[in-house]
């Protein structure tokens, strides 16, 4: 009876045990799992050059953060990238013949949660020169630097663009002066006598000689003046000017 009983109770403390160590091994596991989290795969913002260099831009963050980067477009196989993609971006070649239309994007890293993001695409239809000519400028307001295969145009900082018939017209100034200008009073004349013991002289306050109320002549003035540099610019917002290379 005592080997019995001594028998169960080492078997309950063996038990008892494992199910301590189990609990321990299962606590370090979902530790080490919080604190290796994968993060989030996200597209940010797409750009698509066709017909030349017939490629797709992406800017996003974590491309990194698995074993196996794939990008899809549609229906198409999967894209090759033109370089070897960074974290933050990936430039792909477009599959040959793609035509304007809606397409669904999608980058995939690997297997698990966060590891996927997709972005939905249009791709309008290009003119004989691309859906961007060479040359042409666009306003960007993303960010302080121009999209790729943009270059800022710095030519026109500080100013005002004033649609015309001729390219390259100037004019107008940041600051400008307005003179108050010359007040010029025309003569005209005061007549003045000394005081002859009339009974209503005029008091002139002066402490001096009164004088009778009459004219006399007198000279033309003028008032002059000036005043400070002013700007007369509207509230405004800075904005890239970006040309295509």
């Amino acid at each position: 009876m005592k080997k019995t009983n001594s028998s169960i109770m080492t078997g309950s403390r063996r038990t008892t045990a494992r199910s301590l160590l189990g609990f321990l091994g299962l606590a370090v596991l979902t530790f080490g799992q919080a604190a290796t989290a994968t993060a989030q795969v996200t597209i940010t913002e797409v750009f698509v050059d066709l017909p030349l260099p017939n490629q797709v831009t992406i800017n996003g963050a974590n491309f990194d953060n698995g074993p196996n980067l794939v990008v899809t477009l549609g229906d198409f196989p999967q894209l090759v990238p033109v370089i070897p993609p960074a974290p933050d971006q990936i430039i792909a070649h477009l599959p040959a013949g793609i035509t304007a239309g809606d397409y669904r994007l999608t980058v995939t890293t690997g297997n698990g949660p966060n590891r996927q993001a997709t972005y939905d695409l249009t791709i309008a239809a290009a003119g004989p020169a691309g859906v961007v000519p060479v040359g042409a400028i666009i306003l960007w307001d993303q960010s302080n630097v121009c999209p790729v295969g943009f270059v800022r145009v710095g030519t026109f900082d500080g100013m005002f663009l004033v649609g015309g018939d001729v390219v390259g017209i100037t004019g107008g100034a940041i600051n400008h002066a307005h003179g108050a200008g010359n007040l010029t009073g025309p003569a005209h004349t005061h007549n003045h006598v000394a005081w002859n013991g009339s009974p209503n002289p005029v008091d002139d306050n002066s402490g001096g000689t009164d004088y009778n109320n009459t004219t006399g002549p007198a000279v033309g003035g003028a008032v002059g003046g000036t005043t400070a540099l002013a700007d007369g610019r509207p509230p405004f917002m800075t904005i890239l000017l970006c040309r295509l290379a």
